[in-house]
């Protein structure tokens, strides 16, 4: 929402799929900011626990809440009062991390929202979905959050009774919306009855619960048994889906909706008496006395007995073998009758309204209680997955250094009970990871699990591990997968990069990164200087703990080179022709892609796999040649300018030797020669 007549068009362009809503200046006045005060009946923007700097911020929520409030007519939701968003409470967890993690979404599988989700009432799951977004980042929070999961994990009928109450309350924030912005049904109101009396049964687990968050929850249900208690005599069990249907009020509630009942009751015993008492006064067996919605009350008599009707019949239609007629009496019946109908309409609407009004005026309190119920949900369902799937309780500290053991993808071993678990180690002589090996082969699923381990112990969930020992995280940063940004005129690699260059700007020394691929996106030599200029930038200013998985194997060799970076590969056996994935993580580098291999298992033409596997023989024939040239290339980039022509020179005279003709004296002596001459490693030590 912006103000007319100004100029917007830098958001326009930055932000191309935005939609713009244009209002009238008086919507961003200064004093404006009353009606936020006034909806919430406080005095002054510090009741919010907003500060002076913070009221720009305010200004906004103002604009929103009054262009809702004249677009809606005031016929608004229960809405919570304003709440800074504050980043020294939660993880920072951006959208690429969300995504590429598949926190909540994921593109034809499971996402791990999915796979933890055990709530029982929708603000429930809401309240999960919150967990994961906003994931903890105070040791005492997050160690508060797991006192009372262990509880609930360890106390199997104390978590089943929970349960057990938590199934029979309806979702109760959207009950209370639904009454206040008078769009509901008369059942909704039935709901809201039935869900306090489960909340009821929540206040009576007091004595039972142990840990300090469980204590607090409970504490802060609210208690409603006078509302509940007005529901219950005032309401039927069981109303029409309409208000104008009746039946919304039980008997006893008011006297005159009684008698006028009765009236209504009595209506048909009166029809048969009159009935009768017509059929003698004119001899007509046949008659009979009926009703519809057009025409009210009638008599038919049919046409052969027409002669016997008496003078104060009046006729009221005609039919093709009958006439249908009104008597005044019965015209007298027939007015009583539906007049009760209205009234009793009438008066049962009345009094549901001031019922209504009545939940209106608590729905504060209610609305609170609903967030307590959501949060114990929310928890319940965390102890309950952490109880199906044998997950284990982390260690949550504030050091550097972090340790899984046997650990697991929560979401893939789930639905693979076979998954090969993995450990992994973070500290300050080793905090960069670079994991190679083939495609296929896991690496991907490895460095996925352990931001997702993270981000679980953060939320205060166990995690698919036997041990582990996690420090306080304050963010976590992904750059995982490839795609073009059409609508914003962004490339892969541009959008690779302005990842990237994300994390530089904002990881620190207590973030988890996650890197898959970087580089490919461009020429192997640019991709290779851009990812080890990438590593040696977090291992020398960041520090952060990072996990980076490429198929770029000379990136191996920064380990001999910067401190707090070590190679790990994944495991691969090869049988004859084909390989097999052992899916394990081992120390060291791997030296082989297995592409070719890969290929034949995607099930590629042979013809393709022999005609791959010749150029391979020969590209291989010359390896030594290539790796000699490329590492000129490479050192040439790495080194100060001056350094070149050395190194050209040197090079040269290694290509100008012919080994083959060479006698060991020889080549220790050209070998001599050559470490007196080189400075390289004096220049590569400084």
């Amino acid at each position: 929402m912006v103000e007319k007549e100004k100029d917007f068009s830098f958001i326009r362009q930055q932000f191309k799929n935005l939609f713009l809503t244009e209002l009238d200046n008086q919507f961003f006045e200064e004093s404006k900011i009353d009606i936020l005060l006034k909806h919430f009946n406080v005095s002054h923007y510090r009741a919010f626990g907003i500060d002076q700097k913070d009221e720009f911020a305010l200004q906004s929520a103002s604009v929103i809440l009054n262009y809702v409030k004249t677009t809606q007519k005031n016929f608004l939701p229960f809405i919570f009062p304003p709440k800074l968003y504050r980043e020294d409470i939660y993880m920072r967890l951006d959208q690429n991390a969300i995504k590429h993690l598949e926190v909540i979404n994921s593109e034809g599988g499971i996402s791990l929202f999915s796979l933890i989700d055990r709530t029982l009432t929708g603000m429930g799951r809401r309240k999960l979905k919150f967990f994961l977004l906003h994931p903890l980042k105070d040791k005492k929070d997050i160690d508060k959050r797991f006192e009372a999961v262990e509880e609930l994990y360890k106390n199997h009928s104390l978590r089943n009774e929970i349960r057990e109450i938590l199934k029979d309350i309806f979702d109760i924030e959207r009950l209370i919306s639904r009454i206040t912005s008078n769009t509901l049904t008369p059942r909704d109101m039935v709901s809201l009855k039935q869900s306090l009396k489960n909340v009821s049964k929540l206040k009576e687990l007091k004595s039972k619960v142990k840990s300090h968050l469980l204590i607090e929850i409970i504490r802060n249900i609210n208690d409603h048994t006078e509302l509940t208690e007005l529901l219950e005599t005032h309401l039927e069990d069981n109303p029409p889906i309409h208000f104008r249907e009746g039946g919304l009020i039980k008997d006893g509630v008011d006297n005159y909706l009684d008698e006028l009942r009765k009236i209504k009751e009595k209506a048909q015993e009166w029809i048969t008496k009159y009935q009768e008492e017509e059929r003698k006064r004119t001899g007509i067996s046949s008659l009979k006395i009926g009703y519809n919605k057009v025409m009210g009350y009638y008599i038919e008599v049919t046409k052969p007995n027409l002669k016997f009707i008496p003078s104060n019949y009046r006729r009221r239609q005609t039919l093709s073998n009958a006439e249908r007629f009104i008597t005044t009496e019965l015209q007298e019946f027939e007015d009583k009758v539906l007049s009760a109908d209205e009234k009793i309409k009438n008066l049962e609407y009345e009094i549901f309204s001031k019922i209504r009004e009545e939940v209106i005026k608590q729905s504060p309190s209610i609305e609170e209680t609903a967030r307590w119920v959501a949060f114990l949900d929310a928890i319940t369902s965390l102890a309950q997955i952490s109880v199906e799937k044998g997950w284990r309780k982390p260690e949550i500290t504030e050091s550097y250094d972090m340790y899984l053991e046997e650990a697991v993808h929560p979401v893939v071993a789930s639905n693979y009970p076979e998954f090969v678990p993995n450990s992994v180690k973070f500290d300050k002589d080793n905090f960069i990871h670079i994991i190679t090996g083939p495609n296929m082969s896991g690496k991907s699923t490895f460095i996925r699990q352990v931001g997702l381990i993270v981000l679980l112990a953060h939320v205060g969930c166990f995690i698919p591990a036997s041990s582990g020992i996690i420090p306080i995280t304050d963010a976590i940063y992904t750059r995982i997968g490839s795609g073009d940004n059409l609508s914003k005129g962004l490339s892969t690699f541009m959008v690779e990069m302005l990842e990237v260059a994300n994390i530089l700007n904002n990881a620190t020394e207590r973030s988890l990164i996650i890197l898959d691929e970087v580089g490919r996106g461009t020429s192997t030599y640019d991709g290779i200087s851009i990812a080890w200029s990438l590593c040696e930038k977090i291992a020398k200013d960041i520090k952060a703990k990072t996990l980076f998985s490429s198929h770029y194997h000379e990136l191996t060799e920064i380990e001999k080179d910067i401190r707090g970076v070590r190679n790990y590969f994944m495991a691969v056996v090869e049988e004859k022709d084909s390989i097999r994935f052992l899916y394990k993580i081992l120390e060291g580098k791997s030296d082989k892609s297995y592409g070719i291999h890969v290929a034949k298992l995607a099930g590629l033409p042979k013809d393709v796999i022999d005609r791959a596997n010749h150029i391979l023989t020969k590209l291989e024939r010359d390896e030594k040649q290539e790796k000699l040239y490329f590492n000129q290339t490479v050192l040439e980039k790495m080194l100060p300018i001056e350094e070149h022509s050395e190194l050209t020179e040197v090079i040269k005279m290694l290509e100008d030797l012919d080994i083959a003709n060479l006698t060991p004296l020889q080549a220790l002596i050209i070998l001599n020669d050559l470490k007196n001459s080189l400075k390289i490693k004096k220049t590569l030590d400084k």
